[in-house]
């Protein structure tokens, strides 16, 4: 059964202070169509909004987060982030504070990253592999691409000591190739990764031709868990693996297979709440944050209706062996290729075929992590 609490332990806030601006148009982005959302032509967070949130926030929980995000975040300037810093330091009282960051990178300079590296600012950097795949979408407002400049601005991370990870989103034309993408990421070093798989609909609301197919992001999901298994010697993190390894081990399922939806909040930047950044849309609206308290948010009877839609899965999820790992996956990915809403994924067989793949992986790694004696 749902429980309806506030979230006391973790508080994760997923920050839009440029609701969907950006100086990029990546012909995927699922969040580009919110800029009809809101009538104000130039969406920025205000820094009365800002304070409020940052002050609300830390009366709410003892370990939060603040995910900046957008749109493109960068497009505040840096000035906005550091008094976001000062405020989270005026208000704070011996809560743990983590600030991310994700981001196209192409603003990033050595003032960003010396201010990220002395904040503890977590980036994510978008990127989609070499340039022959990340190019294929990525791209500026008038067609060009933008590999080069942002493979710099990985090296400038580096350079300078930020944490990142990549975020790689996996469409028709990269899922095809796992092993380029891992043995690509891995000789530049990185060693944290992170993949999302796409999924959107065209204009005629069926399934666009860019989104990743179920049979390739099986293939997908197959291949980059050995690489990542590396015969039981994983080198490097890649969050999906990591995550499942844990509701393996604990219970504890990652967001998007969870049986009910309690994930992380968006901040509009006008101080809008929505219950998550695949449902910013008039009918989730939970309220404001320099109206609302987060506990008014989080015991209202709409977060609680989101919550829970989750659970109502179909009758094949209920028979399958996986329904613990999975519960129907995201709701956002609940459709068929004519765009008509289901009760199961849109990559249900994706799944089936990763965890008849990787079962017996996972339990030898938890097996192997908790020791002798101890049983899975």
């Amino acid at each position: 059964m749902f429980q309806n609490s506030m979230p006391k332990d973790n508080l994760t806030l997923l920050i839009k202070p440029t609701s969907a601006d950006c100086n990029l148009a990546c012909r995927y982005c699922f969040y580009s169509p919110k800029e009809n959302l809101y009538q104000d032509k130039h969406k920025r967070m205000s820094i009365e909004t800002l304070e409020v949130m940052v002050s609300k926030a830390l009366e709410t929980s003892e370990n939060i987060t603040f995910s900046w995000q957008g749109g493109e975040p960068t497009l505040m300037g840096l000035s906005f982030y550091k008094k976001a810093v000062e405020f989270q330091n005026r208000y704070r009282k011996n809560q743990n504070i983590n600030n991310t960051f994700q981001t196209n990178g192409i603003l990033l300079d050595e003032s960003w990253a010396i201010f990220l590296r002395e904040n503890n600012f977590l980036v994510g950097l978008s990127m989609d592999g070499p340039y022959n795949l990340h190019d294929e979408y990525r791209v500026t407002k008038d067609g060009k691409p933008t590999h080069h400049i942002v493979l710099s601005k990985l090296k400038l991370l580096q350079e300078y000591g930020v944490e990142f990870n990549v975020l790689v989103v996996v469409n028709d034309k990269n899922s095809k190739k796992p092993e380029a993408l891992f043995k690509y990421f891995r000789e530049l070093g990185v060693k944290y990764l992170q993949f999302i798989p796409c999924l959107e609909k065209d204009k005629d609301g069926r399934v666009a031709s860019f989104s990743v197919d179920p049979a390739n992001y099986g293939r997908f999901l197959c291949s980059m868990f050995d690489k990542w298994y590396n015969s039981g010697n994983p080198e490097c993190y890649i969050r999906e693996y990591e995550e499942w390894l844990i509701a393996y081990a604990y219970g504890v399922n990652p967001c998007m297979f969870s049986p009910y939806c309690q994930g992380a909040l968006v901040i509009e930047y006008n101080g809008d709440i929505y219950p998550c950044d695949f449902f910013v849309e008039p009918e989730w609206l939970l309220g404001n944050i320099k109206e609302n308290s987060l506990e008014e948010v989080f015991n209202s009877e709409l977060y609680k209706r989101f919550s829970e839609r989750k659970h109502n899965v179909d009758e094949k999820c209920k028979n399958c062996k996986w329904l613990n790992l999975c519960w129907g996956g995201c709701p956002k990915f609940r459709i068929d290729k004519n765009g008509k809403e289901i009760k199961y994924s849109y990559f249900c067989t994706s799944y089936q075929r990763f965890f008849e793949h990787s079962d017996r992986y996972f339990k030898y790694l938890v097996q192997r992590f908790r020791g002798p004696g101890q049983t899975f």
